[in-house]
């Protein structure tokens, strides 16, 4: 008889068991089902244009290049405020596109070799800049960055302009775009860049929160243009 209820007990809990593990699986199940329902993305990505490669490789003699402070043409308070949330998520982004090994120069470096805190590869250049630069950081490259529009409020506007020069002021990589959050592929770019990069549940989580972060909308159009950049 003690057998009988102890394989009647054992059988109890089983069935338990597997009605818990039914459970779970249907609220994981229907989870997806009202992610897909309540933040749907539908459409095209964003496709980045106006981007020059000398070459699809970087040359094999590009091992190491000096970054120069993010630059802006006009000291405004949009830019000055976007220079200061963006510059180290233009760090983090870089480094971790592993293209080459990167030489970040600090502002206070650079007034101190050129008498300036920031330059611009679209300006005219002083001609022995990137002789100077290799010689304090051994560099074989120079990359410079500048921040042309920035937006922090919905809808949200990034722009860039980038250009990475050989020491021997060969041009090797060239872009320059701005990223507007109204426009619908960008959108659907950021919003999927976000789902694959989103750290929470991704059940809990809403894709169109980037269009409302400075910072992650950042990410996302620096991830965007690096991606362009020559492979190694």
């Amino acid at each position: 008889m003690a057998a009988l209820i102890s394989k009647s007990m054992r059988f109890v809990n089983s069935t338990r068991l597997l009605a818990v593990a039914a459970v779970a699986i249907a609220s994981v199940v229907t989870g997806c089902k009202t992610k897909s329902l309540t933040d749907p993305i539908i459409g095209p990505n964003y496709q980045v244009s106006n981007v020059f490669r000398k070459e699809a490789m970087l040359p094999a003699k590009v091992r190491r290049v000096a970054v120069l402070p993010v630059s802006y043409s006009q000291a405004t308070a949009d830019l000055v405020a976007g220079k200061e949330t963006l510059e180290p998520i233009f760090h983090s982004e870089l480094t971790k596109a592993s293209r080459f090994e990167t030489i970040f120069i600090k502002p206070d470096e650079l007034k101190r070799w050129t008498g300036r805190e920031q330059w611009d590869a679209y300006e005219e250049l002083p001609p022995h800049l990137f002789k100077l630069l290799a010689g304090k950081s051994g560099c074989d490259a120079v990359l410079f960055p500048t921040l042309i529009k920035y937006k922090a409020y919905p809808p949200l506007i990034i722009g860039w302009r980038m250009k990475l020069v050989a020491n021997d002021a060969d041009i090797l990589w060239a872009v320059e775009k701005i990223f507007d959050a109204s426009e619908e592929t960008v959108s659907n770019s950021a919003r999927r860049y976000d789902r694959a990069h989103v750290r929470n549940n991704p059940v809990l989580e809403d894709s169109r929160s980037i269009l409302l972060s400075p910072s992650r909308f950042g990410q996302y159009t620096l991830d965007a243009l690096l991606e362009t950049l020559p492979n190694r």
